[in-house]
């Protein structure tokens, strides 16, 4: 008996020490939900992944001097800008952001092939790849704090942070000795980087696509791959040689006058030259 009720006590206790447990919530994380502890997604913000990496790739990246640094870590920037524009065709986008979309991941795909001919290899300077650094903290920092009503506004506002990045780390790399074609590559770069955000502002203004094209300059893909950069369109222009001159027409100084007719041939009559006289 009372082996029995031993085991009886020692069952009550277990389920007593069950039932206490069982009412605790479930600890709570910034991934799950506080009513059903399932993960919380932001509709309006797919894109912190992808953010995450690039930087993460940027930051590792070095190269062998201050040009190859900025090269490689444009190349890590494009690559996150073709991904998070790949997220995006996958949201259902605005039509306007989706044209957006399609031509962002175009041009720096076009952008990454002239960038990787100019890749160097060698010992990595870690000290000209820091130089980069606070243009990329900054960038980050404003890309993962954008956000928009909608997700295709979302994505419009962090891509407008990560032109303005690229529009800096350009400036670092030129402000630093970059020479040669690498320095027309990233002053192209440059170039097209500030025209596309002055477009995603313009959009962000309540202008169409296209519009906000015609308004920022920015330029198709074609149109931009072929477009050189100021420097290398002075360099190459063509240099013209003046042809052979087209011959003059030559005049005589004293032009001889028309012979007029002999003296007798003019005062001759009419009868006269039927009678035979003249």
């Amino acid at each position: 008996m009372k082996k029995l009720l031993s085991t009886t006590a020692a069952v009550a206790l277990a389920l007593a020490v069950a039932s206490c447990g069982s009412t605790e919530e479930p600890a709570q994380t910034p991934e799950t939900n506080a009513t059903d502890g399932m993960a919380v997604v932001d509709a309006n913000n797919p894109f912190s992944a992808a953010e995450m990496q690039m930087n993460e790739k940027m930051m590792a990246a070095t190269g062998t001097d201050v040009g190859d640094n900025w090269a490689k870590k444009m190349i890590e920037h494009h690559q996150g800008a073709i991904v998070m524009s790949q997220v995006m065709l996958e949201q259902n986008p605005t039509p306007d952001v989706e044209k957006m979309a399609r031509m962002g991941i175009a041009k720096q795909q076009a952008d990454l092939e002239a960038i990787r001919k100019l890749l160097k290899t060698g010992a990595p300077d870690n000290e000209t790849a820091k130089l980069y650094q606070p243009a990329m903290v900054e960038m980050h920092e404003k890309m993962m704090a954008a956000k928009g009503a909608d997700v295709s506004e979302t994505f419009m506002r962090k891509m407008l942070e990560h032109h303005r990045g690229a529009v800096a780390m350009s400036d670092v790399a030129l402000r630093n000795g970059v020479s040669g074609a690498l320095r027309q590559q990233v002053q192209k770069t440059r170039d097209e980087n500030q025209k596309d955000a002055a477009m995603v502002e313009a959009m962000l203004g309540g202008q169409s696509h296209d519009e906000a094209m015609a308004a920022s300059g920015a330029k198709p893909p074609a149109a931009a791959t072929a477009e050189r950069a100021p420097a290398e369109k002075a360099e190459a222009a063509p240099r013209t040689r003046p042809g052979p001159a087209a011959p003059k027409a030559t005049r005589s100084p004293n032009p001889a006058p028309t012979p007029a007719p002999p003296a007798s041939e003019a005062a001759c009559l009419p009868e006269h030259k039927e009678a035979g006289h003249c």
